[in-house]
């Protein structure tokens, strides 16, 4: 056995430390699959941020759940980690997946009595690895890996087959009918085929559209596809939302106040015909259920995050002082500015057309 690999043989206690971000989450999900049919009689338990738990709540890859919480203002910083690795301890864990690559995470793991860590070494933390992996890297420097490969050569590590890379969100039939009904009372006409927007970028601003651009598109969705379009996204995005609202000549509905959460978004995003969304989470929720969805790509390297599945399209230009990867533009935004309304029309026909021509076969 080599410092790159571990076994398997015996374990009946395993742990993950699920990713933090929403789309990380659901590019995982490959992971917690493999994680789940190759250890079929093991427990295995799942440490993930509350923030991000409903993306995987229905989950059948999981025996028991420990929602690790923010700390709250005017509590001790480490109170909640500390709560956590008392949870974890009483778990026994024998073997744990680390999907961050922060120190903390694998930290948790050692004092939480994991015996065998498996995770990428990064932030000085290889010795608090059992199975310390190296980053993919060229000629020295960190090579940007499809955030699903990243994943699954953690499951390969710990000697599980890891061929299946398809994304996937659990819902129920009646978390469908309950998003139905939420439609129609938003105010969503059912017989039109309905376009979502999500504009928001949780990670920085340097991932964000123009508003004109978001106004513009949904006008001329309203106008060639006859569609209802409406704005997902999270409640702090009402404001950035309103302003797209009152810019636009079309219809646009407004649903980042309506109440959905990150469980019931899975649903609402399969029953639309289109996802137009920057480069966040719900982009992963619209290629996981097979909606046809087009992502506007600015400063982030296209390489990590997407699948080459076909309802996955990536709208960009090429720009010398890009991909930067930073949160905020330091010059003229340009990777964003120069995607223009018609060339982000051209991709949703793109979309649309092989969306279409997926559904005849």
């Amino acid at each position: 056995m080599t410092s790159q690999s571990t076994t398997i043989a015996g374990v009946s206690t395993v742990c993950i430390r699920s990713p933090n971000w929403v789309g990380d989450v659901v590019m995982a999900t490959p992971a917690f699959r493999c994680i789940r049919s190759g250890l079929p009689g093991a427990r295995i338990v799942l440490l993930v941020r509350e923030s991000v738990a409903d993306v995987l709540r229905g989950a059948p890859w999981f025996d028991h759940v420990i929602t690790y919480r923010g700390t709250a203002p005017g509590s001790f910083p480490g109170i909640e980690f500390l709560r956590c690795v008392a949870r974890l301890r009483r778990q026994r864990c024998e073997l744990g997946f680390l999907l961050p690559s922060s120190f903390s995470s694998a930290l948790m793991f050692f004092l939480g009595g994991v015996r065998r860590r498996v995770g990428y070494v990064r932030d000085g933390r290889g010795l608090l690895l059992t199975t310390p992996l190296p980053r993919p890297s060229l000629d020295g420097r960190f090579q940007p890996t499809y955030m699903v490969d990243f994943y699954l050569a953690l499951c390969r590590a710990a000697s599980l087959g890891a061929d299946d890379r398809r994304t996937e969100l659990p819902y129920s039939e009646q978390d469908v009918h309950q998003a139905t009904q939420f439609l129609r009372d938003a105010g969503v006409d059912p017989s039109s085929p309905l376009v979502l927007l999500h504009p928001a970028a949780g990670y920085g601003p340097a991932k964000r559209w123009t508003e004109a651009g978001w106004a513009e598109l949904a006008r001329m969705l309203d106008g060639e596809l006859r569609a209802q379009v409406a704005c997902i996204g999270a409640p702090s995005g009402q404001e950035l939302t309103g302003r797209i609202v009152a810019l636009s000549a079309a219809p646009v509905l407004d649903l980042t106040s309506c109440g959905i959460d990150l469980h019931l978004l899975k649903c609402i995003v399969r029953m639309s015909r289109l996802l137009v969304t920057t480069d966040s989470g719900p982009r992963h929720y619209g290629v996981a259920l097979g909606v046809p969805t087009v992502c506007l790509m600015g400063p982030t390297h296209p390489g990590y995050s997407t699948s080459g599945r076909p309802n996955d399209h990536v709208v960009r230009v090429e720009v010398e002082c890009g991909p930067c990867q930073r949160k905020a533009c330091t010059t003229d935004h340009r990777c964003m500015a120069l995607l223009t309304p018609e060339l982000v029309m051209d991709a949703c026909r793109t979309a649309i057309e092989r969306g279409s021509e997926a559904d005849g076969d």
